[in-house]
């Protein structure tokens, strides 16, 4: 690439680093999970722990699922207990359907690292290198408070109902056990007596942390995709700032330099946009699970806030409401900003001095308003756009359904 500006360069020594910074939270949350992708050749040994992983992953989910579904079909004793066991089935669900579509999108997330890591490879001004950090830094901000929240909710939670020890009676004896923070169905296992009671409780809370790792690291991937790809169009927007330059329209070779900048934010206007058609063919399933599980989740859960009596567990509930909130706000927002910058594009180019241009180089930017029309959209499934707007209708339907149940119940 050419470098038209008088601007030092940064030394490709420093990039590798710069890299690192920008994906560094993503590999800590995905790694635990297996569902971080090896972006250099592995080992045999490696891709063996790798799928090991994933298989007890897999089986921590599905052995939350199952237990809980038999419990609400055959012991559930009343509407009730079922509403209240609907909750968890719905989370890890979720949380299910979130990690397979992780993990067949492998591909498709290592192209777009390996597009990042490009990205910062080529950089070659010090003032393009710092727009690009300030996104990096605000992605990995929403990662890490995404993590934070997500799993202090779920924390909250299971500690409240896991961690004080209730007696019950059996005959003439007297037996201490720990209450399960998750239903489970009895039949297939007695979990009132040790060690089987202190077994299940420990992979319930081993399920817990694999589900919401899983959609922490979705969330906290879409941020980083996001804000790298807003960074690269603010990128674009600043080249276009430095296209009409006095100084060098003097000179005879005018409408050489004035085309030759063009080219350079044409090629980087569209790598950005093929990045952001990637992180829409990763997220739109993911988001599609999310938009639908997290409306259904907030409803219920403002049924348990409505119907509990324990003041310990209103918090807790009230904790992991928030967490969720949360995270289905981050993926609209992250869909917002997508929708925002490349229009954003459109209108620099129209801002920009273009009447100070050679005129065969003010028509190519013609094409560039027109590229930018047709905006690159995060959307659920490909059916519905993620946006505030959505958001808002998240709320809005989470609501619906709330007394639709009251209505029921």
């Amino acid at each position: 690439m050419l470098d038209l500006t008088s601007e030092p360069r940064i030394s490709n020594v420093i990039y590798a680093r710069d890299f690192e910074y920008s994906i560094q939270v993503n590999r800590w949350l995905m790694q635990p999970i297996g569902a971080w992708p090896r972006l250099a050749k592995t080992t045999r040994t490696q891709r063996l722990f790798v799928r090991s992983l994933n298989f007890i992953c897999h089986s921590l989910i599905i052995f939350m699922i199952v237990p809980c579904i038999l419990y609400i079909a055959y012991e559930a004793e009343n509407s009730k207990t079922r509403m209240k066991a609907i909750g968890p089935v719905s989370h890890w669900l979720m949380g299910e359907l979130n990690y397979c579509c992780l993990l067949s999108r492998i591909d498709d997330i290592v192209r777009c690292i390996k597009h990042v890591e490009r990205d910062w490879q080529i950089v070659e001004n010090e003032s393009d290198r710092e727009l690009m950090l300030k996104n990096a830094k605000v992605g990995r901000f929403i990662a890490l408070v995404a993590a934070l929240c997500m799993h202090s909710g779920v924390l909250a939670y299971t500690v409240t109902n896991g961690f004080k020890k209730m007696m019950f009676h059996l005959g003439n004896d007297s037996y201490s056990m720990y209450p399960l923070p998750y239903p489970f169905y009895t039949n297939l296992l007695d979990v009132r007596f040790s060690p089987a009671n202190e077994i299940v409780l420990t992979l319930q809370l081993l399920s817990g942390f694999v589900v919401t790792s899983v959609t922490v690291g979705a969330c906290g991937l879409a941020a980083v995709l996001t804000m790298h790809a807003s960074g690269q169009l603010n990128v674009v927007m600043a080249r276009l700032d430095n296209l009409v330059n006095t100084k060098e329209e003097e000179k005879q070779e005018e409408q050489k330099v004035a085309q030759r900048k063009l080219g350079i934010i044409v090629e980087h206007h569209l790598r950005t946009l093929s990045l952001m058609a990637s992180i829409e063919k990763v997220m739109n399933m993911i988001c599609l699970v999310e938009l639908v599980g997290c409306t259904m989740n907030m409803c219920m859960i403002k049924y348990y806030l409505l119907t509990e009596k324990s003041k310990d567990v209103i918090i807790a509930y009230a904790i992991l409401y928030a967490s969720m909130v949360f995270n289905i706000f981050i993926f609209c927002y992250i869909g917002e900003i997508i929708t925002e910058q490349g229009e954003r594009v459109g209108k620099k180019v129209y801002m920009t001095e273009w009447y100070r241009l050679p005129p065969k180089t003010a028509l190519g930017l013609v094409l560039v308003i027109s590229r930018s029309s047709m905006v690159v959209k995060i959307t659920a499934g490909k059916f519905v756009q993620i946006s505030i707007a959505t958001f808002g209708a998240v709320f809005k339907t989470s609501f619906a359904y709330l007394n639709m149940i009251r209505t029921m119940m």
